[in-house]
């Protein structure tokens, strides 16, 4: 058993805006807030991470208030940052729960903290890691 390490990094600010055209439902926030959202996976450019249990890493922004996040086994929350196709995540206060050893809460906490950027395509979120370095995907929660 292992214990998730609590996430303190800065908030982080988009550093560039992309040159290319957004997808259709770029920075609609109306589309992202208010729902519960299950982490699939992360496509970067060296690897791809299957989520295994989609129900044990989810996302809810409030629109009035902190994001909940589900680290598999412990909840936290913390400050977001949105507009129009940008996004970013200050730091998140999390309970401490050891979880098992397969848990992929580490890479999903790491993941969050790097977000500069989301759009929606056929139903489901997606978060930019920042220069290309990745893409994780979210479902609306069943």
């Amino acid at each position: 058993m292992r214990s998730l390490p609590v996430v303190s990094a800065a908030t982080l600010l988009a550093a560039c805006a992309a040159a290319s055209a957004a997808p259709e439902g770029a920075g609609a926030p109306q589309g992202v807030v208010d729902i519960t959202w299950e982490w699939v996976s992360t496509v970067t450019p060296v690897t791809r991470v299957e989520v295994r249990d989609p129900e044990r890493y989810t996302l809810f922004l409030q629109s009035d208030g902190p994001a909940r996040v589900r680290f598999d086994c412990n909840q936290g929350s913390g400050t977001y940052e949105m507009a129009p196709g940008k996004l970013a995540f200050g730091p998140f206060m999390s309970t401490r729960m050891a979880c098992p050893e397969d848990s992929q809460d580490a890479q999903y906490a790491d993941g969050l903290q790097r977000v500069v950027s989301f759009f929606l395509r056929d139903g489901d979120l997606y978060l930019e890691l920042p220069m290309d370095s990745g893409t994780m995907r979210f479902r609306r929660a069943r």
